[in-house]
């Protein structure tokens, strides 16, 4: 199995894990140089799946949201708003081993 598809398989993965209550990723695909990772994803009670990009940094400690861009205007309003700027801390060697690894 090719690497990016481990790291676009592990990142699936954990997404699914953590949005769960909303719906589920069914592919994905990480831009290291842009720093963007595209989405599809079936939310529940929608009758398709959506596209979603997602603009992220890496800091020393963190992992960053920064932006959201998506099909559905509104979907990316919310994200926009409530989500963007959200940090996942990154503090331990080896979660910041795998997120750079990753991403």
């Amino acid at each position: 199995m090719p690497l990016d598809a481990i790291k676009s398989m592990g990142a699936k993965m954990f997404l699914n894990k953590q949005l769960g209550e909303f719906g589920e990723v069914s592919d994905i695909d990480i831009d290291q140089k842009t720093r963007v990772a595209s989405l599809l994803v079936t939310l529940k009670g929608e009758p398709e799946r959506v596209r979603l990009d997602v603009g992220y940094c890496l800091e020393k400690d963190a992992f960053v949201l920064e932006h959201f861009r998506c099909e559905r205007e509104w979907i990316e309003n919310v994200l926009n708003r409530f989500v963007a700027g959200k940090r996942f801390d990154i503090t331990g060697s080896v979660a910041q081993t795998i997120m750079k690894y990753v991403l």
